[in-house]
C-alpha cells in the first residue's frame, strides 16, 4: 500500500475526501468549511439545494474542492445516489459527518406519531443509512473517520423533548456499536454531543418557549440555557473544531466516544498547575487539578505477557507495546483518551534490555501517545507474577469524558 497523500500541519486532511450531511447551514456548514480549510475535498449534502450550492460555491471561491449534492439522508435511494456522486467527485470517501437532523419541542401528550417518526427518521435512520453507505469502503481501505453529530440530549433526558432525546439516544447507541464493529480496522466512529448551539434549530426552540410561556426572547433564551446549565450558546465553529480533531491522524485511538460540549457547566477539563515560584517544570508539569466532573482512574499493572498466553514470549519492545495497548484499552473503557494519562510506572525485569530497546520503545510510544509525555517512573524488579513477562505498566489518569449513570 502507498503511504497516502502528503499532509502538513497547515493541511492535515490534504487528499482526504469528506461527506457532510445537513451541510447547508448552521453546524453542517461550519464543519464543511473547517474540513475544507484543513485540505479535504468536501461533498456538501442536504435537501435544500440552494443552501448547499451557496456553501459549496463559497468554499470553491476560496480555493477548496467542494461539491453540492442534494440528498434526503433519511431516504435509502437518495443516500445511494449520494454515495455514487460522492465517490465520483472524491474518488474515495474517507470522512463522513452525519449532521443531518431536525429538532422539536413538545410535551408528551401533544407529540403526534407522525412527529415521532419524523425525528427518528431524520436523526437516527439518516445516520444509519449514510454510515452503511460509506463505512464498508473505509474498512476496505483501512482508514476512515465517522463523526455523528448527536446532542447532550442523547445522553440524558430533558422536559418536552422526549422524541428528540430518544432519536439522539439512538444515535449514541449506534455510534458505540459500530465503533466496536470496526475496531482495529483503521476506522473510528465517534459522536459529538453539544448542548444548545447557535443555529436556526435552536432559534425554533427558543421561539417555542417564547410562545408557550409568554416570555420575551432574552427570557426564553435564559430558560433554554438553564436546562443544560449553559451560560451561552455554543458557536457552530466550536463544534466544527472538535469534529476536525476527531478526523485527524492523531485521533486514531479515539473510537466509540461520545464527547460532551457544554460551556459554562461544571468543568470537564483538567487544569495544569505550574506555580511561577517553582520555575519551569522539568517534566510533564508540576501538578494537574482534576475537574469536578473528572474521574481519577487507576489502571492496575498490565503485563507485556500473560501466564495463559500461548507461544513464546516476545522481545522487550513487543511486550512494552502490548502493555501500553492494554493500559489504553482500560482508559478507553472508562471513556478516556491517551492524553488523560497523567502518570505511568514501568516495572521491568531486565534494565539492560530496556536500555537497549529505547529507540523501539520511543516509536511504540509515539504511535500511541504522540507528543504527550506524562510523569513516568522506571522500577527494576526481580520478577513479575506473569511468567515470561519482562515489563508491567500501571498508570493513573484523570478521565475527562462524561460521567454517565
Amino acid at each position: 500500500m502507498s503511504a497516502g497523500p502528503q499532509r502538513t500541519s497547515a493541511s492535515p486532511l490534504a487528499g482526504r475526501g469528506a461527506v457532510v450531511t445537513g451541510g447547508g447551514r448552521g453546524i453542517g456548514a461550519a464543519i464543511a468549511e473547517t474540513l475544507a480549510g484543513a485540505g479535504a475535498g468536501v461533498v456538501v449534502a442536504a435537501r435544500t439545494e440552494d443552501e448547499i450550492a451557496r456553501v459549496a460555491a463559497g468554499l470553491g471561491a476560496r480555493g477548496a474542492r467542494a461539491w453540492a449534492v442534494p440528498c434526503d439522508a433519511s431516504d435509502e435511494d437518495s443516500v445511494r445516489r449520494l454515495g455514487d456522486a460522492a465517490r465520483r467527485h472524491l474518488g474515495a470517501v474517507d470522512i463522513l459527518v452525519n449532521n443531518a437532523g431536525v429538532g422539536a419541542s413538545a410535551p408528551l401528550r401533544k407529540i403526534a406519531l407522525a412527529e415521532w417518526e419524523l425525528l427518528m427518521s431524520a436523526n437516527a435512520t439518516s445516520t444509519f443509512l449514510c454510515s452503511r453507505e460509506f463505512v464498508p469502503g473505509m474498512v476496505a481501505r483501512k482508514w476512515g473517520r465517522v463523526v455523528n453529530v448527536a446532542s447532550i440530549a442523547g445522553l440524558e433526558g430533558a422536559k418536552y423533548v422526549s422524541h428528540y432525546s430518544a432519536s439522539k439516544h439512538a444515535v449514541i447507541g449506534f455510534t458505540r456499536s459500530v465503533a466496536l464493529e470496526v475496531a482495529g480496522t483503521g476506522v473510528t466512529v465517534n459522536a459529538v454531543c453539544p448542548a444548545y448551539v447557535e443555529t436556526p434549530m435552536t432559534e425554533i426552540t427558543i421561539a417555542e418557549v417564547e410562545s408557550r410561556k409568554g416570555l420575551a426572547r432574552d427570557e426564553a433564551l435564559a430558560a433554554v440555557l438553564a436546562t443544560t446549565g449553559q451560560t451561552r450558546l455554543i458557536a457552530p465553529g466550536e463544534v466544527a473544531k472538535l469534529v476536525l480533531e476527531l478526523c485527524g491522524e492523531e485521533a486514531s485511538k479515539v473510537n466509540g466516544r461520545s464527547i460532551v460540549m457544554n460551556p459554562g457547566a461544571e468543568s470537564t477539563t483538567s487544569e495544569v498547575v505550574n506555580p511561577k515560584s517553582l520555575g519551569t517544570p522539568r517534566g510533564f508539569n508540576h501538578g494537574v487539578l482534576a475537574p469536578r466532573k473528572g474521574r481519577l482512574l487507576f489502571v492496575a499493572g498490565q503485563p507485556g505477557w500473560e501466564n495463559e498466553a500461548k507461544g513464546t514470549p516476545p522481545d522487550f519492545p513487543q511486550q512494552f507495546a502490548r502493555a501500553l495497548d492494554k493500559v489504553l484499552t482500560v482508559v478507553a473503557a472508562a471513556d478516556g483518551k491517551p492524553t488523560d494519562v497523567m502518570r505511568m510506572t514501568c516495572f521491568v525485569t531486565d534494565l539492560a534490555a530496556y536500555r537497549a530497546s529505547l529507540k523501539s520503545l520511543a516509536e511504540a510510544w509515539r504511535a500511541r501517545f504522540g507528543k504527550h509525555y506524562p510523569a513516568m517512573a522506571l522500577v527494576e524488579v526481580r520478577g513479575l507474577v506473569d511468567r515470561g513477562a519482562m515489563v508491567e505498566i500501571e498508570a493513573t489518569a484523570v478521565v475527562t469524558g462524561r460521567v454517565e449513570g
